[in-house]
Formats: structure tokens, C-alpha cells, sequence
């Protein structure tokens, strides 16, 4: 196999690639929780209310999930969740899951499906967000800075927002999950791209001062997601 020249700061690498290799996997040494396991879970969440006791049968309910790009297991969640919601009382076309895609391509159907569980997916609304979209965002403040901080109007729109997704390393933000689904998964264009800038030391020409994977004390772009995504009420 030829070499091949990989950018790296303003200098290259050469890598040689041997015709052929070995590709390893790491599996998680334990099995996935099944549904009854989570269901005990649910029964007494950890810092939150049961979600029977949070959302009232009138309520209109709003799931925030990763997109395709992220492997979270959500629909899992989703599915028993949706399952104890419309058993007390709210009604499924009160329901709906937005896809927190931040700038990535929109979620096709056969994902939509495959994230939420298929029997999910026909059962509840599904929102796509657009994050040049104008009718789909609506301001909701200003960061410290002045940054504009637009998010999806479904946010403010649902009585409830749910928020479901994984944790795991993140190459500037510190870590993925929590208020990424918000800021940027749900922002706007021009909000993602100010929050995202704050990675970089435009002077030194380098990463900003405490921005790294697995940091968050100190990292201007973590900090300016908690900001944003502050700005509208999450539930859970």
C-alpha cells in the first residue's frame, strides 16, 4: 500500500499502511441492562423524580435524542419511558423525540427508526431539526459573552423536556451527552459557530487553554454550552 500523508499542525506525517492488519474491538465486559432491569431503575432515578410524578397526563412531553453519529442506546430508554407515560395517562400524539443533530445531515427514516426502536418511532411524533432553519429557532437569551444563544423552538414550546443519550470522551467539549444535546445539538447555525470558535487560541494559533478530551474545568467550550443550555427548562 502506498504512503499516505496526513496533515498534522502545519507539518505532515507519513504513514506506511501495511497491506493488511488486524482491527480490535473492546466489548464491554458485562451484558446490557435489560428492559426489567431499567424498569427497577426508573422506579427510583437517582436525583430526579419518577417520570409518572413528573410529567401530568395533560402534559406534552419532548424527548431530546442523539443523532445517527452517536451510539447511545436511547431508544431502550425511549421505549420504556414512552411506555410509562402513555400508561399514566398522556396521550402518544402528546409525545414526540427531536433528533439533536446539531449541523449533521438530517436523520433518515430507516435511522429514526433504528435509534428509537421501530415500534417507537410509529407510535410518537418525530422532529427534525434545522439549524439555518428561521421558522425552527427562536432566541432564548444571550451567552455572557454576547452570543446570541438560539436553540429549537420546540424546547420552549413542549410543557416537558427530556433529555436521553451517553456519556463518553469528546475531543474539545471534554465530554459528549448532558448539555451537548442542547448546545449544539439543537442550536442554531450561527450559535454553534461562535460556541465552537471558543475552541481556538486565534493568537497562539493553537487550542484554547483547557479545552482537551476528558476536561471540563476550565474549558470555554463546555462552559458555553452549560450557559446556553441553561437558557430553557430541562426536565430530566
Amino acid at each position: 500500500m502506498p504512503m499516505i500523508d496526513l496533515r498534522y499542525g502545519r507539518e505532515s506525517i507519513s504513514l506506511d499502511i501495511p497491506d493488511s492488519f488486524d482491527v480490535l474491538f473492546a466489548e464491554p465486559e458485562d451484558d446490557p441492562l435489560s428492559d426489567h432491569q431499567i424498569g427497577e431503575l426508573l422506579e427510583d432515578p437517582i436525583g430526579a423524580a419518577r417520570i409518572e410524578d413528573l410529567v401530568s397526563p395533560d402534559e406534552t412531553v419532548l424527548f431530546v435524542v442523539p443523532d445517527a453519529t452517536r451510539s447511545s442506546g436511547a431508544g431502550q430508554i425511549v421505549n420504556l419511558l414512552v411506555r410509562r407515560l402513555i400508561a399514566n395517562g398522556t396521550m402518544p400524539y402528546d409525545i414526540a423525540a427531536i433528533f439533536a443533530t446539531g449541523i449533521h445531515r438530517p436523520v433518515t427514516e430507516g435511522e429514526k427508526a433504528a435509534i428509537l426502536t421501530p415500534f417507537i418511532a410509529q407510535r410518537i411524533k418525530t422532529l427534525d431539526h434545522g439549524p439555518r432553519d428561521l421558522m425552527r429557532i427562536v432566541m432564548v437569551g444571550e451567552l455572557s459573552d454576547g452570543t446570541p444563544v438560539e436553540l429549537n423552538r420546540a424546547l420552549v414550546e413542549f410543557d416537558r423536556v427530556i433529555t436521553i443519550g451517553s456519556v463518553g470522551f469528546h475531543y474539545f467539549a471534554g465530554f459528549t451527552g448532558g448539555r451537548k444535546l442542547i448546545c449544539p445539538g439543537l442550536a442554531s447555525n450561527r450559535t454553534i459557530a461562535a460556541t465552537h470558535r471558543l475552541a481556538f487560541d486565534f493568537e497562539r494559533k493553537a487550542r484554547a487553554e483547557g479545552v482537551a478530551p476528558g476536561s471540563l474545568e476550565g474549558n470555554p467550550v463546555h462552559e458555553a454550552f452549560v450557559e446556553a443550555a441553561s437558557k430553557v427548562k430541562v426536565d430530566l
